[in-house]
């Protein structure tokens, strides 16, 4: 099935795109969420005088998360953690712990911004990348030591 994608969805494809994808995906995934529409001619007269509305709306939320990203650059945490002999931690260090840390020095970060591939569970320094925009990346310097 074609459709024309509104916002970008990872791995499907990026807004204003024409892409083909399973019936079962456009119809309980992207069509109820409003991530994609049926292409069609009607649609795309619709959508492109939508879609120059969202390049202003995303060109806004991206000089917000730039001028973010610019605060963001020199910022260091430190997390105490209680951690065995082989410095292994007994929890772990997930992404809304550094979103919560990151709330405390003022940012409001969402915790699915914090790009963890995996949780932290070892002592040691890291360099967490955290995603504000599709084109707005920076990396936060994370000290976990022991508590």
């Amino acid at each position: 099935m074609k459709v024309i994608m509104i916002h970008d969805v990872d791995k499907v494809g990026k807004r204003g795109q024409t892409v083909s994808v399973a019936k079962g995906f456009a119809r309980n995934y992207l069509f109820p969420r409003s991530l994609a529409v049926l292409a069609d001619a009607a649609s795309e007269r619709t959508l492109k005088t939508r879609l120059k509305s969202l390049e202003k709306q995303d060109a806004h939320e991206r000089d917000a998360a730039q001028s973010v990203a610019e605060r963001l650059q020199g910022v260091a945490l430190r997390l105490a953690a209680a951690a065995g002999e082989e410095d292994r931690l007994y929890g772990s260090v997930t992404a809304q712990t550094i979103a919560l840390a990151l709330a405390e020095k003022g940012f409001t970060i969402d915790p699915r911004q914090v790009d963890l591939p995996d949780h932290i569970k070892q002592l040691g320094a890291y360099a967490v990348p955290i995603h504000l925009h599709r084109d707005v990346r920076v990396e936060v310097q994370l000290v976990v030591e022991r508590s």
